[in-house]
């Protein structure tokens, strides 16, 4: 598996991703009114697009597949974190998350936080992070459970 920076021409293939593994995984733990505003089936691609080239995310690689994505922001904040839903519990997030941690510790961060979903919160609990606080914000006009989680990284 190869990991590395979107290139644009991709945002299709992470759309899909996102849509697909949203539908399919997070709807175990979410209702689908919730899960059709999280992803959405109208969504834009210009803005879909200028969100790519903004956060400029980390994309994993397997036979020319793209099978996750993950942004990090220049405060640690780790936004999107998607394993393709046919790559669950194959390394591929391990793989994306030591990715990111390498770029937060290049970039000089403390710490990694991230919003994380009921359905991602033991894969960030196995990286390391420990649950701030439970909330149980209004997303997309539904109220949707989630946990604001952190890491402590670097020296």
């Amino acid at each position: 598996m190869m990991v590395r920076r979107y290139q644009q021409g991709e945002e299709d293939a992470i759309w899909n991703l996102f849509f697909n593994t949203t539908r399919k995984v997070n709807s175990r733990d979410y209702t689908p009114a919730q899960i059709n505003r999280w992803a959405p089936e109208g969504r834009d691609p210009m803005e879909w697009a200028m969100r790519l080239q903004r956060t400029n995310p980390f994309v994993a690689i397997e036979s020319g597949e793209i099978v996750g994505f993950a942004e990090l922001e220049s405060d640690g904040h780790i936004d999107c974190f998607y394993c393709h839903h046919d790559w669950q519990r194959r390394r591929v997030g391990r793989t994306l998350f030591h990715t990111v941690e390498a770029e937060a510790n290049a970039l000089g961060l403390r710490e990694l936080y991230a919003e994380v979903s009921t359905t991602a919160e033991p894969f960030f609990t196995a990286m390391g992070f420990r649950i701030e606080e439970e909330r149980t914000p209004i997303i997309c006009g539904s109220p949707a459970k989630q946990f604001l989680m952190r890491k402590g990284i670097g020296t």
